[in-house]
């Protein structure tokens, strides 16, 4: 199927769940990177995302991972498991020094250059993972939350156009048992004992604080309240519930503070977990987590997801991975309006990573705490990683896989600067694009001037 072709069949399955436009389903992304302002800030509707001035768009990006691979203790490079080695980093240096080694290794990780990179590459959003023994710096998220590090990221990635989900990948309690989240595979966030309730309590606080100091930031796409919830949980069926009951909970508190933040709830394992409510929520997305092995998987997924369109709850795959041919799961979620972001950022290896690499790891036993920030610095930045070139040229094709964007009238002035090749009228706004995949569609196409 060529671009066009499958450009149409978008419009076609788009057309279903958005009201609004019928035939054509436009995914927004702008022509040249440019600073996200108060008119790009998100909503849903119809069961896609818009801008505040009516652009229809899809999210599309990575994940902009932190596990800290390049660390070994007892002549042994430990699992990417950030909790272990914040415990062994505290033990040394105490909790500042802790959180300050941490910050440092994120910093040079993801750096200012690598989102302008992701940007030009053609992502539109980063998903960021937050980690609640970072974010606070006090134990048992007492106090309030140090937000110096994730200001600057959010706000380097509002500089270089890029929308960004929050993801809280570690919450107070773990949320799952998944080898990144929890210590010693304790789970009790859904639990009804004391500390679980407690664990709960500390997760809405969090949020309600992250909510109400970033209430008017137009870069933030979306909250994404728990990651992978119930992942690895033996007896997680029998949870659910209080999940869901969480999930209500949490966007009661945030409406207080923030009435207009989408927030991203997602399943334990697949579509049939998704939430559903009595009453409908405003702005809510759901998120799920899928890793492809065969094209039937992707089009399994993409079956269960039209499933529930009545719903009108746009969906977004929070993050993808795919064994062979990625480009085939990632076109086809394009194609049916599904907004995804990519497997990760940067690793030690793997098929899945955009970047890649092996730096001398931060040795606990021998480092004191200027070499471990030593080796945590300038080695970890990207220009002594390998580009995977495969991946990164099949995400830019995907990323800017059928795109158009759709001007208003306050618009046209700024999009004129980037010269688009067509421009389609739509009710009383113009449709313009790089590309002009529409005249198999026998719509009347005005040449760019």
């Amino acid at each position: 199927m060529n671009t066009g072709t499958k450009f149409m069949a978008a419009g076609i399955t788009a057309g279903t769940v958005a009201a609004s436009a019928p035939v054509i389903y436009g995914v927004v992304r702008n022509m040249m990177p440019r600073p996200l302002g108060e008119h790009d800030y998100l909503h849903t509707e119809n069961g896609c995302f818009y801008t505040r001035d009516g652009a229809m768009l899809c999210l599309r990006g990575l994940n902009l991972n932190d596990e800290l691979f390049f660390f070994k203790k007892d002549g042994m490079d430990l699992p990417a498991t950030n909790y272990d080695i914040f415990d062994a980093f505290e033990e040394r240096f105490g909790r500042y020094g802790a959180r300050r080694l941490i910050q440092t290794y994120n910093e040079n990780f993801v750096s200012a250059a690598d989102l302008k990179f992701l940007r030009k590459l053609g992502a539109n959003c980063v998903r960021v993972p937050l980690r609640y023994r970072n974010l606070f710096r006090k134990e048992n998220c007492k106090g309030d939350i140090d937000f110096d590090y994730l200001d600057t990221v959010i706000e380097n990635c509002r500089k270089s156009g890029l929308y960004v989900i929050l993801d809280l990948h570690s919450a107070p309690g773990y949320q799952n048992n998944d080898s990144a989240s929890p210590r010693n595979g304790e789970s009790i966030l859904f639990d009804s004992s004391k500390a679980a309730f407690e664990a709960r309590n500390s997760v809405v606080r969090l949020w309600t604080q992250i909510a109400s100091h970033y209430k008017d930031e137009p870069s933030i796409a979306a909250f994404d309240l728990l990651n992978r919830p119930l992942n690895k949980v033996a007896n997680w069926k029998e949870k659910a519930d209080t999940l869901n009951k969480f999930y209500l909970r949490l966007y009661k508190a945030i409406r207080t503070v923030d009435p207009d933040r989408i927030l991203i709830m997602q399943s334990p394992h697949s579509v049939d977990e998704l939430p559903a409510f009595d009453k409908p929520l405003e702005n809510v997305a759901y998120g799920l987590y899928s890793r492809f092995s065969t094209t039937f998987e992707t089009d399994a997924l993409i079956g269960s997801i039209r499933n529930i369109k009545e719903r009108n709850i746009p969906v977004v795959i929070c993050k993808l991975r795919a064994e062979e041919n990625a480009e085939y799961p990632l076109t086809s979620l394009c194609d049916c309006g599904v907004s995804w972001l990519y497997g990760d950022f940067k690793g030690t290896s793997g098929s899945n990573c955009l970047y890649t690499g092996n730096p001398d790891p931060a040795d606990f036993d021998t480092d004191n705490f200027d070499a471990i920030t030593e080796k945590w610095t300038k080695p970890l930045t990207s220009k002594n990683f390998t580009l995977n070139q495969e991946l990164s040229a099949m995400l830019k094709s995907c990323f800017g896989y059928g795109y158009v964007t759709v001007s208003t009238p306050e618009r046209e002035a700024e999009n004129q600067k980037h010269k688009p090749k067509f421009k389609v009228g739509f009710g009383n706004n113009l449709i313009i694009g790089n590309h002009s995949p529409f005249r198999s569609a026998k719509l009347k196409v005005k040449k760019a001037k």
